[in-house]
């Protein structure tokens, strides 16, 4: 099994923190490794260091390799241009399946937070597993919701369409677009519906079927970098060919129509730390429901979560349900439950002259 990890997304709910330099991948968000660290660290039970690829964008290949030291060069997959998540697992596949053919692909995230990732590798390793009898089923990692949670997508868990190393495969009744609360609340309750990690175990081969299906396009770029792969012109085919394809998710391209995708229902402390809110998911908070990180003074503060450095004091007097994040060029202050409001923080500032300075 060859894994890709996908690192080429800017984390724009975590600005300031995260910006287009230097995304919240690569920073330490949760303990002493950097996201993209963990990433690799909690793979490497069921994967060796030359099956472990990293797929990211031309601005960031540094980066990867400061990060990544072990992870070599050759194994960097790179976008010369943000095209979303359709035409990057494109890319992946179309690369790997020429160079190894009838390759299984598990496309990773590199910016989860997993607390069981003994339990993870085990399911990448029973849909790894259940891809020798369904070679044309898109896995998907569908993760058992904790709360009710508008922030992401709903897998319909429907029959169980096999039994693989004692775990059941749920045929997917369908996707769902992130509810509102009582649509989300009637998703939990029912017990039928998982969240929506966007990680996969595939065949590269699939995948590219279905973009030849669907997505015709896409697949004629993909056809013509495939033709290019192991040449010298590979890297000058990829950069101007990548640039012009569909802008588009990988869901919307080909999973949300695909025929046959099955899921595995997944109980591992996953949480995508997407906002700044969702930190108090993976961080611990004191009595106060607090989460302070930096030199803090908190007088009555309750409900407020704090990420700056130690050369600037914050003082919290009487205050409830804030987020304070200072990075020294910038300062954020939002209320807590409003933390999805971030990006529309990072919309604004790219519409102002000089807006990258921020961004």
């Amino acid at each position: 099994m060859k894994v890709v990890i996908r690192a080429g997304g800017i984390g724009t709910r975590l600005w300031p923190f995260s910006r287009k330099t230097q995304p919240k991948q690569f920073h330490a968000l949760v303990g002493g490794q950097t996201m993209i660290q963990e990433a690799v660290s909690r793979i490497r039970p069921v994967a060796d260091l030359e099956d472990i690829y990293v797929s990211t964008g031309t601005d960031l290949v540094g980066v990867v390799g400061e990060q990544l030291p072990d992870i070599p060069l050759t194994q960097v997959i790179v976008e010369p241009a943000l095209r979303n998540t359709g035409p990057a697992v494109g890319l992946e596949c179309i690369l790997l399946e020429t160079r190894y053919p009838g390759c299984t692909i598990a496309s990773l995230g590199s910016d989860h937070h997993i607390g069981k990732p003994e339990e993870f590798c085990r399911l990448l390793q029973v849909a790894a597993d259940a891809l020798h009898d369904m070679p044309d089923t898109l896995f998907t990692i569908g993760v058992k919701p904790t709360r009710v949670d508008t922030g992401f997508g709903y897998i319909q868990k429907g029959d169980v369409a096999a039994t693989v190393n004692d775990e059941p495969v749920y045929a997917v009744g369908g996707f769902k677009e992130k509810p509102d609360t009582e649509r989300a609340k009637t998703y939990v309750e029912s017990g039928q519906y998982l969240w929506n990690s966007n990680m996969f175990v595939w065949k590269a081969r699939a995948v590219l079927d279905l973009f030849a299906e669907y997505e015709p396009e896409i697949y004629a770029s993909l056809q013509e970098i495939g033709a290019a792969v192991g040449t010298d012109q590979e890297a000058a085919v990829i950069q101007a060919v990548y640039p012009k394809m569909k802008e588009i998710a990988v869901d919307n391209a080909i999973i949300e129509r695909a025929p046959k995708v099955a899921t595995l229902e997944a109980d591992i402390d996953w949480s995508d730390i997407g906002s700044w809110g969702a930190l108090t998911d993976v961080l611990p908070v004191d009595e106060n429901g607090n989460l302070l990180n930096g030199n803090v003074v908190s007088l009555n503060a309750k409900n407020v979560t704090v990420y700056g450095g130690q050369d600037k004091l914050i003082a919290l007097v009487d205050v409830d349900n804030l987020i304070v994040v200072d990075t020294g060029d910038a300062l954020l202050i939002l209320p807590r439950d409003g933390s999805q409001r971030v990006r529309d923080v990072v919309a604004a500032l790219g519409d102002r002259d000089g807006g990258d300075r921020y961004c």
